[in-house]
């Protein structure tokens, strides 16, 4: 029922874009390569020490205003933590020893409220939270709850052409970005994936998947469709980091690293990836509703920058690969693990929905245990949720007993504080701060 949902709701959605395209460009310089297929170490693990300055474990307060379920998104900033709550749309705000400090967000239909949160993003310079609602715009409250205005009343379907979004606020600049389930293109031009808009969120000016272009009709052609279930075209999300005050992006199925230059309000190409590996039919391996051979090419899904190293995250098959570049010394080496290619069968169509999961995860020699990247905030940042009562979302007290870790009194406050959680216990985060 998940699927169907989500599914429905993105059918509502359609859009629109007049607004003239902006090449990417390329500077007269040599682009630094990422080459995957040669000179490739394997090891078992990648350390997080590499990369973290610091690790620290929050148990997040739960009284009878702030018990969670499953989180939706979270964003941990320098001096709080922002949470949203799956399906209860409000923004729970902590500090950052999480403690408990105030709800954000009116539900309702009058005119500071909204019936529902597809996003939110944090302004920590004006203290102000956004959150974004699919059916009335984007509503601005200040940090103590207070609603201030409306940023814009563009609905999301005035915005968007597809269900998978993106908001950015970075360096006083907006940006939105979307995947390529499009659901109601009236152009080729309409089939832009990353935008620079202003503060009212009109698109300024748009940025093509490279990939996409001499294919806009055949996407246009297996886009969803609100009279007929089909079998469309879909596409992961463009991977966006903030990190060293950089905005830098990598478009799906592209070999390019992008770094976003503000003066010239371009995307310029900072890393190439070579690889030798087949990437397959774009069409087999775009499907929804895909072949089990499809997974058998290789890709890459997403790539997260640090100080010293370039992490990019792929499979091939049911095999998870995490590579780790070394900017100095231009070596790269991969862990690979095995992973799982889930089946789900749904009435209408006659193979089932296939998935790959592809967890970011690093030997945690800072306290313990495995940490997996499920929240990259604000540059600086990534955590992991650790929540109580999810069979998939915990980790195994005996494994961080067992760890060789750098710092043994941080390895047994973490044990101590596992060891105190009930079923009442709200999640863990453990976030690491990176150098």
């Amino acid at each position: 029922m998940k699927y169907i949902y989500i599914l429905l709701l993105c059918m509502l959605w359609g859009c629109s874009s007049n607004k003239k395209q902006q090449t990417i460009i390329s500077e007269q310089k040599e682009i630094p390569m990422i080459n995957l297929s040669e000179n490739i170490s394997e090891v078992s693990s990648l350390p997080l020490s590499e990369v973290a300055t610091n690790i620290e474990f929050v148990q997040l307060e739960s009284t009878d205003e702030s018990y969670l379920g499953e989180i939706q998104r979270l964003h941990v900033t320098e001096h709080d933590i922002w949470i949203e709550q799956k399906s209860f749309f409000y923004i729970y705000h902590f500090s950052r020893s999480g403690q408990y400090i105030n709800k954000i967000g009116k539900i309702g239909q009058g005119p500071e409220e909204y019936a529902t949160c597809s996003d939110f993003f944090i302004d920590e310079n004006r203290k102000e939270v956004y959150i974004v609602s699919g059916e009335k715009g984007i509503l601005v409250y200040d940090f103590e709850g207070n609603f201030k205005r409306m940023a814009t009343k563009l609905r999301q379907s005035d915005i968007f052409m597809s269900s998978e979004t993106q908001h950015i606020l970075f360096n006083k600049n907006f940006f939105i970005s979307q995947n390529m389930n499009f659901y109601n293109p009236t152009t080729a031009d309409s089939l832009w994936s990353f935008a620079l808009v202003d503060s009212t969120f009109h698109k300024k000016k748009i940025f093509k998947n490279p990939i996409h272009i001499g294919k806009e009709e055949q996407i246009i052609a297996n886009r969803a469709q609100m009279d007929r279930m089909v079998n469309y075209w879909t596409e992961h999300m463009t991977s966006i980091a903030t990190y060293n005050n950089q905005l830098t992006l990598k478009f799906p199925d592209t070999d390019t690293i992008y770094q976003y230059c503000f003066d010239k309000e371009e995307l310029i190409p900072q890393y190439i990836i070579a690889t030798e590996e087949e990437k397959g039919d774009y069409e087999a391996t775009h499907k929804w509703f895909k072949e089990r051979n499809a997974f058998n090419y290789f890709t890459i899904t997403a790539y997260y920058p640090t100080k010293d190293f370039i992490y990019l995250l792929g499979n091939k098959g049911d095999k998870i690969y995490t590579y780790c570049y070394n900017k100095q010394n231009k070596k790269v080496r991969v862990q690979k693990r095995q992973g799982k290619i889930t089946e789900r069968k749904v009435p209408w169509f006659n193979i089932p929905y296939r998935r790959m999961e592809r967890p970011f995860i690093l030997n945690n020699d800072l306290c313990g245990g495995s940490f997996t990247v499920e929240y990259y905030s604000y540059g600086k940042y990534w955590t992991d949720v650790l929540e109580p009562n999810s069979d998939n979302n915990w980790i195994d007290i005996k494994e961080i007993r067992t760890s060789t870790t750098r710092d043994e009194n941080k390895q047994q406050e973490f044990i101590r504080m596992l060891e105190n959680i009930n079923e009442n216990s709200n999640p863990i985060l453990v976030i690491a701060t990176l150098k």
